[in-house]
């Protein structure tokens, strides 16, 4: 099957809307605005060029966390399969949009700051702390994550990252 990825940076159009399928499945839909900057070649000068527009689908796991972190004029990248949908609208006009069933999303960090909260699934049935089942924002144990270390300078099998090695620089490891 031949599939079309496409990554995108823009801003969130519209604000993220959470659905529920008949059958229980979460998706999220939103709007992403992506305007190319264009230099005239007369005078050097730069301006907008044309706004492509595309709706993003999320789906499952990734479609609440979407929802509950996006907001409407959020810079936002987006990566995922590109296809259109095709209806007729109430008028009898053919109408299409391009549409990004969505792979990985997450807010432009080159525009503005973020912090990344994991979402650890406490439903677990041998859950030791008896806590209601669903997700938490809480962090799970420091054990859970073998990249935690990370942060600190170590790699997950506890290999220094990024020692000196009597340069300026920090050279990775393996390098």
């Amino acid at each position: 099957m031949n599939e079309v990825s496409i990554t995108v940076n823009g801003f969130v159009g519209t604000k993220p809307a959470l659905h529920r399928s008949p059958n229980g499945v979460e998706w999220t839909t939103f709007r992403v605005a992506s305007t190319r900057r264009v230099r005239d070649p007369r005078n050097g000068e730069w301006s907008d060029g044309q706004t492509l527009w595309f709706t993003v689908k999320s789906f499952r796991s990734g479609a609440r966390n979407v929802a509950e972190s996006l907001v409407q004029g959020d810079p936002v990248v987006v990566t995922g399969r590109l296809s259109t949908e095709d209806w007729t609208d109430k008028d009898g006009n053919d109408r299409w949009q391009l549409v990004i069933d969505a792979q990985a999303v997450g807010p432009d960090v080159t525009r503005g700051l973020a912090r990344f909260t994991r979402v650890v699934d406490r439903s677990a049935p041998d859950d030791a702390a008896g806590q209601e089942g669903g997700p938490s924002l809480e962090p799970g144990p420091p054990d859970s994550d073998p990249w935690a270390a990370a942060a600190e300078g170590r790699g997950p099998d506890d290999e220094a990252v990024g020692e000196q090695t009597g340069a300026e620089d920090p050279v990775p490891v393996g390098v």
